[in-house]
C-alpha cells in the first residue's frame, strides 16, 4: 500500500488535481484541505473528511479499488485525526493535531498524545500507517517547549518506526532535507511531516519543495508498507 502525504497550504483545486498526478498512490492524506463543497473528488477516490471549517480541515482519499471502511470505534471528535481501515489489512491513521480557536489550548504532542492512546488497542492489531502533519519540529533535545520524544519515543514502544528516518537512515534533528518552510521562507526549515509503520517499508519519499512549484509551505512525503 503506498500513502501519500500533503499538507497543501490554503485549499486550492489545482493543488487538488496536483495530487492525483502522481500515479500508482492508495491514499492521500491532506491537511488543510478542504471539504467536498468546496472541492472536486475524482470519480475514482473515496473521500473523507473532518474539521471545524469548511475550508480547511484534514482530508484523505482512498482509491475505490480497495475495500475501505470507517471502523464502528473510530471517535472522530478527536482532533483531526481519521482512520481507515483498507482491505481488512491495514489501518491508515490520518493525523493532524489542530489548536482550535475556543477549543483545546493543549501541546500539538498532547493532542497527539490523545489520539494514540485511544487507538493504540487497534493500531497492533492491523498492519498501522499513521501518517501528516504532527506540527511537532523533529530534535535530538529531549527539553524545550512542545519536546518531541513523548511521540517518538510512545512510536518505539509501540513498534511504530518512522518511514523516513529508518529508510534513509537518519537520526531526528538531523535531517538532510525539511517538510516545511516556515512562511514560505527558505531559509527558515523545519521537519515536522512524519509516517510511523509498524510494517515493512518498501519505499518512501521526500519530495523537494521545488518538485511541488513551491504551492505550499510544506512539501509531500510518501511511504510505501507491504
Amino acid at each position: 500500500m503506498k500513502v501519500l502525504s500533503y499538507n497543501i497550504s490554503w485549499s486550492k483545486q489545482f493543488k487538488i488535481d496536483w495530487l492525483f498526478t502522481n500515479k500508482g498512490i492508495d491514499a492521500f492524506v491532506v491537511p488543510e484541505c478542504a471539504n467536498n463543497d468546496n472541492i472536486v473528488v475524482p470519480d475514482n477516490f473515496q473521500f473523507y473528511w473532518v474539521g471545524n471549517y469548511a475550508t480547511k480541515g484534514l482530508g484523505v482519499f482512498v482509491s475505490k479499488e480497495h475495500k475501505q471502511i470507517i471502523p464502528d470505534w473510530a471517535n472522530l471528535k478527536l482532533s483531526y485525526a481519521i482512520p481507515i481501515i483498507i482491505d481488512d489489512e491495514y489501518l491508515l491513521l490520518a493525523v493532524w493535531p489542530t489548536k482550535v480557536k475556543d477549543g483545546t489550548n493543549d501541546s500539538y504532542v498532547n493532542i497527539l498524545l490523545e489520539v494514540l492512546e485511544y487507538y493504540k488497542e487497534y493500531i497492533s492489531q492491523f498492519k498501522t500507517v499513521i501518517i501528516g502533519d504532527f506540527n511537532i519540529i523533529s530534535s535530538s533535545k529531549r527539553t524545550g517547549k512542545d519536546n518531541p520524544y513523548p511521540i517518538f519515543d510512545w512510536m518505539q514502544e509501540h513498534n511504530l518506526n518512522s518511514a523516513h528516518h529508518e529508510f534513509l537512515n537518519e537520526s531526528y534533528g538531523k535531517e538532510s532535507l525539511p517538510t516545511y518552510f516556515h512562511q514560505f521562507k527558505e531559509t527558515c526549515q523545519f521537519f515536522i511531516d512524519y509516517a510511523f509503520t509498524n510494517a515493512d517499508i518498501v519505499n518512501y519519499k521526500l519530495y523537494t519543495w521545488d518538485e511541488t512549484n513551491r504551492m505550499s509551505d510544506h512539501v509531500p512525503i510518501a511511504v510505501e508498507i507491504k
